[in-house]
């Protein structure tokens, strides 16, 4: 009995030291990893790394850009079937244990003694939550330890429910997918809540190795992981064995979805992706979940970068065919799956798929497309491919398929058409930009930076600097009216030599046709684009008197040349710049700025930032104080220089009234003019006058109906042609080396731009603003106006109409030949009738150049 006794005795003892041993381990555990727990608070103001979200005018989703594809859910938007196989397979007990679950410590215990290796068998889910929002996935017993004692302090802060919906945003799962919110869209393109259970299991599966099981990279491993998903759910009695049997034979049916992005424009995203950055740099822009608004018009946007591509084809299929982009080697002795390999490394660029072709017949040639399909291309669509030999030149027309092309050549294909006929391409040199504007408030509606982003990412609408060339004459026109010209002052078109500073030489400006006129009107002096004619205006008006007018429409006075060549376009702006500059022709006369984002807010829809643009408004200011206030004693001040909106104070019987006025939506001002009040520092300053800015835009809409831009429209798009508020200007600079056409209508002013990026490669011969530019301008404008009415600007008062001679600018006669109608102000308006023409008799040795002119 004694014996017994002590025996119990030293059981007693031998527990209490085990139990000291331990409690000693703990608090010495504690002791060494308490220092390192982080607070428990920060978990309920967690801030997810989400990525940047931009968007278009209308709200849809234009482009992400951020390290982790995040999002946030709550825990009411995630299947019972996901807790139910989270639980089955991660923590049974999770609803019973305090954040550490000991029965599967003792078994990570026991296997540690019979294997000598760590496991992380004893991870409860909440657990996962400390590992995975406070510390490493380094595999030590330092980090097991804090984790456990983390977890006891999550538990003891936060419920069950807060601590699965934690998990949940964050776990990644793979392909850059953090959280269940974005595995859902990456792995399947759906909701939650659309997901099958087969799906949902597979998801479930994932946490265990995101590498190892994700369904992507590896099916049969994603299979295998399911299967046993599903039968811990059979086990622990969540589902049945006819919902088991179902969900076990349905196929892996996951596949990588992009963010679903609703239109391509990332010539236009990078430009904004830029700017988030620039302003609140990379750590805030690509993980706070910013929503960025921006100006542009999808629709719009689609139709520009179309009608880009299509012009640009169109001018390198008129300058000759280059030869394959490379010929494949031994291809006689090349299986299929070797060719297709070869296809695999080429890119598809702008729809243009590579292919290479197999067999070359009498009529037609057989191509292997990148996909493994086979087509066959017509001759006819090969006829255009004669040999290239310079940008002036081609060579003979090809006769048949094997005049172009051989077996084992690399071309370019692309499907057109109901039936999916391939065409025969190559990828052009050239390149080219266009981008659109709200000529109201500057908004971007549309930019194409180029042919093909991810074949090149300079943006040429924003990046390129180039010579406008004859774009600059509308407004050195302008400045003529300003100074006392109209429409109708003659003006000698004939050779002119003028001394060239620069130089210390001659200069002698020429026409691109190099045929000389005469004596010429204004109004035909800009639709026909006579060189001499803009040269002799900034001559008379003097060269830096002209570029202070200029600069009025925001060209950059330091790209201006001091020089003759001012007249002829010989400054450097981006198309961007150019559109701008028009947009205060197209909006009657005032100065506005291009801006393309609207506002970003966090993820929870705070506004951080907000545009305030420019906005066309004659009457704003007056129309927004009271009409029943008195219109005197008015103080107009602003609360802040950063303010979005404006105080009046109203001095009433010696008390002052304050009056606020919400700055605009710059949504509401798309069309027409905007109705509510505005901001006085948004009110766009006027640049041109009224009479000044209405006639050069009549004297632009002949450019379109009978100058340089006529032939182009009226073969292209006759029903646009019809319009009579369309008004623009061609531009062409020294060698073709650029092509631009700017113009406006209806609600739109746009402009669009060709060339080679290298600037000493010239466009070639018969290549200018009117043949290879203007084809975008007329495509988008096309689309763009197609269902609204014509919008012509409102005469303004003090214009008047009168029938003159237009050799004389005087008033015509019953015996004036071919006499017009031209506009004129009223002050301006000619008084004086022409008198008949008299015959004169021209001596045939004069000389055809004066030696020189300095007129």
């Amino acid at each position: 009995m004694k014996l017994i006794v002590r025996h119990f005795y030293l059981l007693l003892l031998s527990l209490a030291l085990l139990i000291l041993v331990f409690c000693l381990g703990f608090l010495g555990s504690y002791l060494a990893v308490g220092p390192d727990i982080p607070n428990v608070d920060s978990l309920r103001d967690t801030r997810l790394q989400t990525p940047m979200s931009v968007y278009s005018n209308n709200g849809q989703l234009l482009a992400e850009y951020g390290q982790k594809r995040r999002i946030p859910i709550t825990l009411d938007e995630v299947p019972q079937d996901f807790i139910n196989a989270l639980i089955a397979t991660e923590d049974q007990r999770f609803f019973e244990h305090s954040g550490v679950d000991f029965v599967g410590v003792g078994r990570a215990a026991i296997n540690l003694i019979n294997t000598g290796r760590k496991s992380q068998g004893a991870s409860t889910i909440t657990m996962l939550v400390a590992r995975n929002y406070f510390l490493t996935r380094q595999r030590t017993f330092k980090r097991k330890i804090t984790e456990m004692f983390l977890a006891w302090r999550i538990e003891s802060e936060l419920s069950k429910n807060q601590i699965l919906e934690l998990l949940l945003n964050k776990i990644p799962f793979g392909h850059r997918a953090f959280g269940l919110g974005a595995a859902s869209q990456v792995y399947y393109g759906k909701e939650l809540k659309q997901l099958t259970l087969s799906q949902l299991a597979v998801l479930a599966g994932i946490p265990k190795g995101q590498s190892k099981y994700n369904p992507i990279s590896y099916p049969e491993n994603a299979l295998n992981r399911r299967a046993h998903v599903l039968n811990r759910m059979l086990e622990e009695g969540f589902i049945s064995d006819d919902e088991f049997q179902s969900a076990s034979k349905a196929p892996i049916t996951a596949k990588f979805h992009g963010a679903d992005v609703v239109v391509d424009a990332p010539y236009f995203t990078e430009m904004v992706r830029q700017e988030v950055v620039r302003q609140f740099g990379i750590d805030t822009a690509y993980n706070f979940g910013l929503k960025v608004y921006t100006t542009l018009d999808i629709d719009l946007q689609s139709t520009a970068q179309m009608a880009l591509r299509k012009a640009l084809i169109s001018y390198d299929k008129r300058h000759g065919y280059r030869g394959p982009e490379q010929t494949v080697e031994s291809f006689s002795e090349k299986t299929e799956d070797e060719l297709l390999d070869i296809l695999g490394e080429i890119e598809i660029v702008a729809d243009l798929e590579p292919a290479i072709v197999l067999e070359v017949a009498e009529n037609s040639i057989k191509v292997l497309k990148r996909n493994g399909d086979k087509g066959e291309i017509a001759w006819s669509e090969m006829a255009w491919a004669a040999p290239f030999i310079s940008d002036d030149r081609i060579g003979a027309k090809p006769k048949q398929p094997s005049d172009v092309t051989n077996a084992g050549d690399l071309v370019r294909v692309q499907s057109f058409g109901k039936e999916g006929k391939l065409g025969f391409f190559q990828l052009p040199q050239v390149n080219g930009a266009f981008t659109a504007l709200s000529p109201q408030n500057g908004a971007v509606l549309a930019l194409v930076g180029g042919f093909d982003y991810n074949n090149s990412k300079f943006n040429r609408a924003v990046q390129a600097k180039r010579q406008i060339g004859s774009s600059i004459k509308p407004f050195i026109y302008s400045y003529a009216l300003e100074q006392g010209y109209t429409a109708a002052s003659i003006v000698n078109d004939a050779p002119i030599t003028l001394k060239d500073v620069g130089n210390e030489g001659m200069w002698r400006p020429k026409n691109d046709s190099g045929k000389y006129k005469g004596l010429l009107p204004l109004r035909t002096a800009l639709r026909l684009s006579i060189n001499t004619i803009s040269t002799r205006l900034v001559q008379d008006l003097g060269i830096q008197s002209t570029k202070n007018y200029l600069t009025q429409f925001g060209f950059a006075p330091e790209n201006l040349p001091e020089t003759g060549s001012l007249a002829l376009g010989a400054a450097d702006y981006s198309p961007l710049q150019l559109a701008t500059a028009y947009a205060t022709l197209a909006n009657g006369g005032f100065g506005i700025e291009s801006y393309f984002i609207r506002k970003i807010t966090d993820s929870n829809g705070n506004v951080l930032y907000e545009s305030a643009p420019k906005i066309v408004c004659e009457t704003c200011l007056k129309d927004q104080i009271p009409l029943e206030l008195p219109n005197n004693n008015l103080n107009l001040t602003t609360n802040d220089e950063n303010a979005h909106a404006t105080t009046i104070e109203v001095v009433q019987e010696e008390k002052p009234v304050i009056y606020t006025i919400p700055e605009l939506d710059p949504d509401a001002i798309i069309s027409g003019f905007p109705k509510r009040p505005v901001a006085p520092s948004q009110v766009a300053e006027r640049k041109i006058e009224e009479r000044n800015n209405y006639i050069i835009t009549h004297m632009m809409r002949d450019v379109i109906k009978r100058g340089t831009a006529t032939r182009t429209i009226n073969n292209m798009r006759p029903e646009l042609f019809k319009r009579n508020d369309l008004a623009g200007k061609t531009g062409t600079t020294n060698e073709a080396r650029d092509a631009w056409f700017s113009g406006f209508g209806g609600n739109y002013v746009a402009t669009a731009w060709v060339g080679f990026d290298d600037h000493s490669r010239g466009l070639g011969r018969n290549e200018y603003g009117g043949k290879a530019a203007l084809p975008i301008w007329v495509d988008f404008m096309w689309h763009a106006l197609k269902d609204m009415p014509s919008k012509l600007s409102k005469q303004p008062a003090n214009i008047v109409m009168a029938k003159i001679d237009p050799k004389t600018a005087r008033l015509a006669t019953s015996q004036t030949p071919n006499p017009q109608f031209e506009i004129f102000r009223v002050e301006q308006a000619p008084k004086e009738l022409s008198e008949p023409e008299p015959i004169i008799e021209t001596n045939p040795f004069d000389a055809a150049e004066p030696a020189e002119d300095l007129f």
